[in-house]
């Protein structure tokens, strides 16, 4: 099987490894997965079906242009429908949780394909694709391992699990070692932390942004990167830390406040951050998880010391 050819598919997670991909001389057709799929809602039953929600989740975010949005995913996911007509389908992907779920959805949609055995490999790195160099990445591809039907199927009920409209089915899919899928443990523990946590009513993102804030003023990049700095595997773009920023800033019960051009912390924040006082008391919720609406006050949350969800069902 001929790997270094027009005849490979190579997918990955974003636009910087697909300049790396050039430079390393891997040639192919390149194609990126662009989806948070942490955030928002993930539903429907077929790849397009699912598209066309994240599609209107990220043009209710302000993500991009609605019509370019459409697009683009239409685009994606029809390339990847051709995945028959290459003599390999590589997938590049990192650690993370951001990676870790468009492995999921990728696998789920190239096993409902039927390609023949072997013509689905996989790179998954433990350090970030996008920081290398081309000489780093380049021996990756020698290294990619073959995606199996245990893989596939493994994969498969990981993300039905996601999809759920339980949080029950993601803390079970968190406590499963997955075939072939190393790092998707430790990544969907972490995505049970995005659920508002028992003693304050803020997801962990929320709660280092606003302790990033807390720390005093700084750029917008300066206070990304005290926030992801906690992270075991950073997953979220700049992009995404902004508009939860924007969340804590604009919210019936504001958590942050503009100060002389400079983000500070409230009364309310400082005491929420104290455990003092529940955000969601004043906030109230409406967020996607997956397949999980959070828009009641008794939604589901999080207990960081039971390591469990509270209120989510028997």
């Amino acid at each position: 099987m001929t790997s270094r050819t027009a005849a490979t598919l190579h997918v990955t997670n974003g636009d910087t490894v697909l300049y790396l991909f050039k430079k390393a001389g891997i040639t192919g057709t390149h194609l990126a997965w662009r989806d948070a799929l942490y955030e928002g809602p993930v539903l429907g039953d077929t790849l397009e079906q699912t598209s066309a929600y994240r599609a209107s989740f990220a043009s209710s975010r302000g993500y991009g242009n609605p019509i370019k949005i459409i697009h683009d995913f239409e685009r994606r996911d029809a390339q990847l429908r051709r995945a028959a007509d290459f003599q390999e389908v590589v997938l590049w992907f990192e650690h993370d949780l951001y990676d870790q779920l468009q492995i999921l959805q990728v696998l789920t949609a190239l096993e409902a394909l039927d390609l023949e055995p072997g013509r689905v490999s996989i790179v998954q790195s433990d350090n970030y694709l996008g920081t290398m160099t081309a000489d780093e990445l380049s021996p990756l591809l020698a290294r990619r391992r073959t995606v199996t039907a245990a893989t596939f199927r493994s994969a498969r009920r990981a993300w039905e699990r996601f999809r759920s409209g339980s949080p029950l089915d993601l803390f079970v899919a968190s406590k499963e070692d997955a075939i072939g899928l190393p790092f998707l443990r430790a990544a969907l523990q972490r995505l049970c932390e995005e659920y508002p946590w028992t003693r304050d009513g803020l997801s962990r993102s929320q709660r280092q942004a606003l302790e990033a804030i807390a720390q005093g003023p700084a750029r917008d990049q300066d206070l990304f990167r005290r926030a992801q700095a906690r992270e075991e595997a950073a997953f979220m773009s700049d992009g995404t830390f902004a508009k939860i920023v924007d969340d804590l800033r604009v919210s019936p019960a504001p958590l942050i406040e503009s100060n002389d051009d400079a983000l500070a912390v409230t009364a309310l924040g400082r005491r929420v951050l104290a455990g003092d006082a529940d955000w969601l008391d004043g906030a109230g919720i409406d967020r996607w998880i997956g397949g999980v609406h959070l828009n009641a006050p008794g939604a589901a949350r999080w207990d960081d010391e039971k390591v469990q969800f509270v209120g989510a069902g028997p």
